[in-house]
């Protein structure tokens, strides 16, 4: 995807991207933005599910926790980028 940055492509120096190709980029990134956020929901549901059983079970839940508040500031970070 690194091909799609603006300023790493394999242009000729002097070369502007066309409207076209922009909104083609754009379209992509929001395609990806939209499948990562599927992804981080249904972990997210996982972790809240093991979440429920380990405080019925007493065990240490801290690190589902931690986990779990890393994956809702990346899905902050990708509503803010879709």
């Amino acid at each position: 995807m690194s091909g799609l940055v603006l300023g790493q492509r394999d242009e000729p120096a002097g070369h502007r991207l066309s409207q076209e190709e922009i909104l083609g980029s754009t379209r992509l990134v929001s395609q990806g933005l939209e499948a990562l956020r599927s992804e981080h929901q249904a972990v997210l549901q996982s972790l809240s599910q093991t979440i429920e059983c380990l405080q019925q079970g007493g065990h240490e839940e801290g690190l589902v926790h931690e986990k779990a508040r890393q994956l809702r500031r990346s899905m902050e970070n990708i509503e803010l980028g879709l």
